[in-house]
């Protein structure tokens, strides 16, 4: 209902969608065929933005792996180890630390990545290092979370017995967890990697280097035939990453993590094919971040200098001055929230079948769920930026929402097909056999028995979405599609940091806001 609410509130509606996406089709026609200028420059700035993704996950990966393991619910040492406490001041110690764990995590994924960078270009300047530290300290949201519940999901009997042994704090940590949740948390940080990679093309455009600045560029003088050129070889990229990082994932999982571990009698972790495999990609891996560090200049020197300049420059940004913006902070806030709902309602409804047609358990042939897959892949490679733009340059910025709302709506269709196709796979047969031996046909095996298993996770995938469209609000002013992200924008341009933080605060709270909400329906629900 909200959804349908934010549409008539936008103006779009059926015809509209039609002839939005037919001025679609004529800008593609039109930038066909694709040229490149300078095929070496574009080469080395697709470099240039895959190393600054490389580097931003190795730092969050560090982050993240301290503050997921404070912030796991629960005792790492074991029950040996928790035996050994009571309700007195070490427990007390221990909430104050997980709750402040938990809230550096929830901030740093309510903030949205482009902001991050626009706070570092301020404080150190133009390059590639506002773009690193940017992704890292976004990317701790979603780690720091993953990593968390890994621990907590780990086998007590594991961690039992390293602490019978009477291991030391640091020796259970490490001999009785991290063996358990390291392909876990490999296969988190390389679909962050993957994740990344996308979102560095836009910190591109707001200074931090790479081939975002190149397809503003493009489509700002509206080369669209090289804007085409250039797109295609950062779709390119992102396919291979995300096949590598997919590959990768596949071995690590498919390890049998650690249930091949022989009881432990001593604090020596034993050699088995799971903590071989993460081995190698843990060190591969470190050797890949140190590459990327260099090639970004992420020196320990050039981090201890970003971090006093980010100290120097807090004082630019607080406190927030919200005169300039008083007159359109109302009307922009309650745009933004439209452009998020009503692209959240459409990617819902075309996600929907699309991860479910894209599901091994659930789609009626293997030809059709190659044909979905292969939709999602491709939709899932295309850069939100990029989707911005297209859509930007198809309707002109007259109708900047109504194409802002329709090219998050197609990001949306991806992220939420990928993640139904996801939970689809995971599908338990019992209900579907019960309500086929009733008698039940196709469309009440669907509705009852796959959607009704999908709907708590469907809630917290719909939820997760529409946090992630409240956030793009400032990729859809970069281009003008967004009457607050436009002044976000502008704003910058003029060296405006405390209006800027005046606008961002409050979309800061409504994305907590969903949060909360998000969390309090799933404790619900499950």
């Amino acid at each position: 209902m909200l959804g349908v609410v934010a549409l008539d509130h936008l103006g779009v509606g059926i015809g509209g969608l039609i002839g939005g996406f037919g001025e679609v089709a004529g800008l593609l026609a039109r930038a066909w065929p694709p040229t490149l200028a300078d095929p070496a420059t574009t080469l080395a700035h697709v470099l240039d933005t895959l190393w600054m993704a490389v580097a931003g996950t190795a730092l969050a990966t560090l982050l993240a792996a301290v503050l997921g393991v404070l912030a796991a619910h629960g005792d790492t040492a074991g029950s040996a180890g928790r035996a050994r406490r009571t309700a007195g001041p070490g427990t007390r110690a221990r909430r104050v630390v997980r709750s402040g764990a938990l809230a550096v995590i929830v901030a740093c994924r309510a903030v949205p990545d482009v902001v991050f960078a626009v706070f570092f270009v301020a404080a150190i300047g133009i390059g590639p290092l506002p773009g690193v530290l940017a992704l890292g300290l976004h990317s701790v949201g979603m780690l720091g979370k993953l990593f968390a519940e890994a621990v907590e999901q780990a086998d007590d009997g594991v961690r039992e017995a390293v602490a019978g042994t009477g291991a030391g704090p640091l020796q259970r940590l490490l001999a009785g967890v991290l063996p358990q949740v390291a392909p876990s948390w490999i296969a988190a940080i390389l679909y962050r990697l993957d994740i990344n990679f996308r979102g560095s093309v836009l910190l591109g455009a707001v200074g931090a280097g790479g081939i975002g600045l190149d397809l503003k560029t493009a489509f700002g003088f509206t080369d669209y035939r090289e804007a085409t050129g250039i797109a295609l070889v950062t779709v390119a990229v992102v396919l291979l990453v995300e096949a590598v990082s997919v590959a990768l994932r596949g071995q690590l999982l498919g390890t049998g993590r650690t249930r091949g571990i022989p009881p432990v009698r001593d604090v020596r972790v034993p050699w088995t094919r799971a903590r071989g495999a993460a081995h190698v990609a843990g060190w591969g891996g470190l050797a890949l971040a140190a590459v990327a560090f260099w090639q970004v200049g992420a020196s320990p020197a050039a981090l201890a200098g970003a971090a006093g300049g980010s100290v120097q420059a807090l004082g630019e940004f607080f406190p927030p001055d919200f005169g300039p913006v008083a007159g359109v902070l109302g009307e922009g806030l309650l745009e933004t929230v439209a452009i998020a709902l009503g692209a959240t309602f459409l990617g819902t409804l075309a996600g929907i079948p699309l991860g479910l047609t894209a599901a091994r358990a659930v789609a009626p042939n293997d030809g059709v769920r190659l044909g979905a897959r292969a939709l999602l892949v491709g939709l899932r490679s295309i850069p939100d930026l990029l989707l911005v733009l297209v859509f930007v340059a198809a309707f002109g910025l007259m109708d900047g929402p109504v194409a802002g709302t329709l090219a998050l709506a197609v990001f949306t269709a991806a992220l939420v097909a990928k993640l139904v196709a996801d939970d689809a796979e995971e599908l338990r047969r019992g209900p579907r056999e019960a309500v086929l031996s009733a008698g039940a046909g196709p469309v009440q095996e669907l509705s009852v028995a796959v959607l009704g298993q999908l709907t708590p996770r469907l809630v917290a995938t719909i939820l997760y979405a529409l946090d992630v469209n409240l956030r793009a609000f400032f990729i859809l002013g970069i281009v003008g599609a967004g009457e607050l992200g436009y002044a976000l924008s502008q704003h910058i341009r003029a060296l405006n940091y405390d209006v800027v933080t005046a606008i961002v605060l409050p979309v800061f709270v409504l994305v907590l806001a969903v949060e909360a909400v998000s969390a309090r329906l799933r404790s619900v629900l499950r």
